[in-house]
This record gives C-alpha cells, structure tokens and sequence, in this order.
C-alpha cells in the first residue's frame, strides 16, 4: 500500500531533479482538475479516486471542474501547472487523441503532459430501435445497402466520439449512413427510442437499461469480450468485424517535467483505488474496464488510440474552430 513512506521514498529520488521542492511530497493538496461539468461519468470516478488517494497520499485530492473548450480549458489550465504532482487533469480520449486532429489551434499539446494512469476505458455499443428489421451487423449492412437512405446514426456532432465511431464503421461496411447531430446523449435516445432516427453508438451503461426494457435492442460491442452491463450483445469481432474495436480511454495526466518518482507513486496509488471494491463497481456499471497499468504502458495505450483515431479522421476533412 501506498503510505508516507513511500511518499518520503520519492521525495528522495526526485532531489536530482532541478526545481522540485525539496520537502517531504505532497506537501499540500492535490488537484484533480476535471474538463467537465459534475455529475457526468468522468467526475464520478474522479471523485471516487480522490477519495482513496486521499488516504493512501496523506493530503486531501480534491476535484475541480473546469469545463469547456472539448477538455482544452482544464487541459491548457493543467498544462502550464507547475511539475510538481500537486495538479492533474483526468484527461480524456478528446484531449489528446482526437483535438489534436479536429482543431486548427489548440492552447496545449501532447508533449505538455506525462501520463500517469489509466482509470477507465468505456468501450460503444450500436443500438437499433426494435422496428429496424435486422438484428445482427451482417444483417444490418445488407439492410443499409438494399435500401439506401432507410436507416441513420444519431450522432453528438461533429467531431463527437459518435460521430468518429460511426465514420469508422461506414468505412468499414462500405456504408454511407448519414449522421443526424444532437446536442446530448438524452435527446439522441428519446429519438432512438421515438424511432425517429434508427442508429447510435452509445455507452453501454445508458443503453442496457433501455434493452431490458425492450425499447432498444444491441447490435454489436466495439470490444474484445462482451460486458456484464449487456451480455446478451455480441462483440463486432464476434459479427465478423473483428477490427471494428474502439473505446474511450479516461485516464490521470501530470504537467510535463514532473519528477518519475512520483508519478510512479501516483500511478501505484491510482491502480490501488481502482481496485477498490465500490470503485471497481462504479466503473463495471458503466459498462467500462480499468486494466492495471503502469505509466508507461499507459502512454503506449494513448499513442495507440491517436494513431486510430487520427487514421480515422484524416478521410472525413473535419476542422473545428
């Protein structure tokens, strides 16, 4: 477990480091600095995080929310952060896999960060409204071509993971399915299940309810093994698009030049909470995952995706402002 002896053990491999302060480490309260408005999933876990690195550091995580500018308001904020581990952001798969593609300026870059640990990745499900006469994704891509115009996607706009998702499955099943914009998930869904728009990538943990209930049915799971949240939905690999995998990854971010040793003890710190009881089953009822990995593994992961998404981008010639 993480304790303050750990803590004074990273202190002391940081005294090589220019203009890390020299007492013990944390030494004040740590921010967590969330790019969006409470209540939503991302400050969820961020707050569930706080609470148990709040214990294991020996100093009070406390959660701020900034939001606006698609993440780049608290990432701008984080990024010229002093190195010191005392402020992070709980970055997103808008923050540094997709802006950098979509935004002609942006007040940060990728290399203004280090990452530190993986606390989530949501993985999206393609829900039909029941009157959609197909029920598996072979099904439903010969629908789309037999008759052109029948079916469209409901989308969070441009440039939206929705939207990103459901380019990478048109150019996939060689479909042209166009995109109808909402301005939330609540909106997107009372249309679905209205039957007046017919499709719509969405987290698993909004649409599973409306399985049950009958008034949506699951295609297909853009990952490697089918959730708890709906295992009745099989996976597109499972429906012969195995390549069709995508997810949003959440994770913690420190402002470049903050010292190894602690954001290994941060990252040690962070997996640590994530395997808390009541934290694991917040994430598990989202329908997301929180694979243990170190920091390292964790920027491997966030290079992965932006090379996705960027390839999935580049076609669609989107520039936001």
């Amino acid at each position: 477990m993480i304790n303050r002896r750990h803590c004074l053990q990273a202190l002391a491999a940081t005294a090589a480091w220019p203009g890390v302060a020299r007492a013990a480490w944390p030494d004040k309260p740590i921010r967590i600095v969330v790019p969006y408005a409470p209540g939503g999933f991302t400050d969820i876990v961020s707050r569930l995080v706080a609470q148990k690195l709040t214990g294991r550091l020996g100093q009070p995580v406390i959660v701020e929310n900034k939001a606006g500018g698609s993440t780049a308001i608290a990432a701008e904020h984080v990024a010229r952060s002093a190195p010191d581990g005392h402020t992070l952001i709980m970055a997103v798969t808008t923050t540094l896999s997709t802006n950098p593609f979509l935004f002609k300026k942006l007040p940060y870059k990728a290399s203004d960060f280090v990452p530190v640990a993986l606390t989530g990745l949501t993985p999206f499900v393609l829900s039909a409204h029941p009157a959609v006469p197909a029920h598996t994704v072979k099904e439903l891509v010969a629908l789309a071509k037999a008759r052109p115009g029948s079916l469209n996607l409901a989308t969070l706009g441009t440039g939206s993971s929705t939207h990103l998702v459901g380019a990478m499955f048109n150019g996939m099943a060689g479909l042209d399915l166009p995109y109808i914009p909402y301005k939330g998930a609540g909106p997107a869904l009372s249309d679905l299940t209205a039957g007046h728009v017919q499709l719509f990538f969405d987290g698993i943990a909004t649409s599973a309810p409306l399985f049950r209930a009958g008034k949506l049915k699951g295609i297909a799971l853009t990952a490697e093994a089918r959730s708890p949240a709906a295992p009745q939905v099989p996976t597109f690999a499972e429906s012969g698009m195995p390549e069709m995998l995508a997810a949003s990854w959440y994770g913690l971010l420190a402002p470049a030049g903050t010292p190894a040793a602690i954001v290994e003890t941060l990252n040690q710190a962070t997996n640590e909470a994530l395997q808390a009881s009541d934290v694991r089953a917040r994430i598990e009822q989202d329908g997301a995952t929180a694979p243990q990995l170190g920091a390292k593994a964790f920027g491997e992961l966030i290079e992965r995706h932006t090379q996705q998404w960027g390839r999935v981008i580049a076609p669609l010639n989107i520039q936001l402002d």
